[in-house]
């Protein structure tokens, strides 16, 4: 199995997150502007703190998206460019991707500190992990 084989999959979930996000900031806003009537113009500069939380953490959670996943987004691509084949390595990043949905849909659905900040610490570990673990494989 190549190196871009064993890494893909996960980050195509990753995407797919991305992209129904992006869907969902549109179909929120879409029904807020219908069930509001408010004007086009309020969406031209928007203001989280004029939006309803259904507008704003949809919004947010994709912002999310491009925060620390950044980091995994390069990790996997230096991993592919090295042709690292590490199945650990793939597990993990399985786990992480696992992790950003967890995050997601707890901010989405149930949005309580408690619960999503140690989701959100446990991915910011695994990353960082996954770091040490890439580096100790490309200069070993």
């Amino acid at each position: 199995m190549t190196a871009l084989a064993l890494y893909l999959p996960p980050v195509l979930v990753l995407v797919g997150l991305s992209f129904l996000l992006g869907l969902a900031i549109l179909v929120t806003r879409f029904a807020d502007l219908i069930a509001s009537h408010r004007p086009l113009a309020d969406y031209e500069d928007f203001r989280e703190h004029a939006a309803t939380v259904a507008i704003v953490r949809p919004t947010r959670q994709l912002a999310n998206l491009f925060e620390y996943p950044v980091l995994f987004y390069l990790l996997v691509s230096l991993a592919v460019a090295a042709g690292l084949r590490d199945t650990l390595l793939a597990e993990l990043c399985w786990l992480y991707a696992g992790l950003r949905c967890l995050h997601a849909a707890v901010h989405l659905a149930y949005n309580r500190l408690w619960l999503r900040t140690p989701v959100f610490m446990a991915g910011n570990l695994l990353l960082l992990g996954m770091w040490a673990r890439f580096v100790s494989a490309v200069w070993s």
